[in-house]
């Protein structure tokens, strides 16, 4: 049986894939600060042996965080202690990257950070594989995120007029790729939908099923990129991506309208 650690356990990648895991037979060690356990600890579980790999997805997530000092912490000095606890003990690692990693994306210290966790990864951890995720969505989706303020208000506003494009990949799309990457001997490996849409015609999908008010206002937000860009230089992970449209009658239970 395979024994894998997953860092952010309890987040919403982490927990979709936890069930995968588990429901292939694999023994999941799932490491998560809201249960008492930190992601720099990894390398001492590591030090006991019987790891086949670790799967670090904790880390501060928005682009909009101004706490440099908890990114820092988290998405630098957590991701180092990892990396080099896996290249220590010859365990292989897999790291939850970011489509804001592409230097082209980058407008935060978050994008800053996952670029520096890739250049560190590939210099000093060779058994590593970075996944660049892009706007991952499903059910139980978390705080903060457009899906969950347009399933969860009653106005929404949608800013730059709604204009900004985004590759939306389905959760359980995220799950295969994270999984796939395992057997990886890529350094770095894509994993989105490579169907891109406006803001506003992802919300216009929501809005088919709760018919949340969606308001479309000029103003542009700092840290905010109107085009995500997808490095097609890096290998995708080869999927049957799910579509936006349905993938929001996922979210909701439903069959595509």
């Amino acid at each position: 049986m395979m024994k894998i650690v997953v860092t952010g356990s309890e987040g919403f990648i982490g927990k979709a894939l936890c069930k995968n895991l588990r429901s292939r037979g694999v023994e999941v060690v799932g490491i998560d600060r809201v249960c008492g356990t930190e992601a720099a600890g990894v390398p001492c579980l590591l030090a006991g042996g019987g790891i086949d790999a670790v799967i670090h997805l904790a880390a501060q997530t928005s682009v909009f965080n101004s706490d440099h000092e908890k990114i820092l912490r988290d998405n630098i000095d957590s991701f180092v202690a990892i990396a080099d606890g896996c290249t220590r003990f010859g365990v292989k690692l897999v790291y939850a990257s970011s489509s804001t990693a592409n230097p082209c994306n980058t407008t935060s210290m978050y994008g800053v950070s996952k670029h520096f966790d890739e250049v560190y990864a590939s210099i000093y951890c060779r058994n590593a594989t970075g996944v660049r995720l892009h706007n991952v969505y499903g059910p139980d989706q978390r705080k903060g995120t457009l899906l969950y303020a347009l399933m969860n208000s009653e106005k929404v506003s949608l800013y730059n007029g709604g204009m900004n494009t985004r590759c939306f990949t389905y959760i359980d799309d995220v799950v295969d790729g994270l999984i796939y990457a395992i057997g990886s001997d890529k350094k770095l490996v894509n994993i989105v939908n490579p169907e891109s849409c406006t803001i506003l015609q992802f919300a216009e999908e929501v809005r088919k099923y709760n018919g949340v008010d969606i308001q479309c206002v000029s103003e542009k937000r700092e840290f905010d990129n109107p085009v995500q860009s997808v490095d097609e230089g890096i290998f995708s992970v080869p999927l049957n991506y799910t579509s936006v449209s349905k993938g929001i009658a996922k979210v909701f239970g439903c069959e595509e309208r």
